[in-house]
């Protein structure tokens, strides 16, 4: 499988796996920011990170398809 769903995977049951996937999104989160206001980038950037930690921790792992699984309509 890919590398993200491996560390998501990890991090169900370990804190230091969600470490390595801050730092893996840390990139487009600054790149991101520049979006925005200076004075507003250091609280957005702990707010995208706590947002990220949990869709990571809420992500269901039990319901992602495989290559071969067939759409149901």
């Amino acid at each position: 499988m890919g590398i993200l769903y491996d560390l998501v995977k990890e991090a169900k049951g370990n804190t230091e796996y969600e470490t390595k996937i801050i730092r893996r999104f840390e990139p487009k989160i600054r790149k991101s920011l520049y979006l925005t206001r200076l004075e507003n980038r250091d609280d957005l950037e702990q707010e995208l990170k706590i947002k990220l930690i949990r869709y990571v921790r809420d992500y269901s792992l039990d319901n992602v398809p495989g290559l071969f699984d067939e759409k149901k309509q």
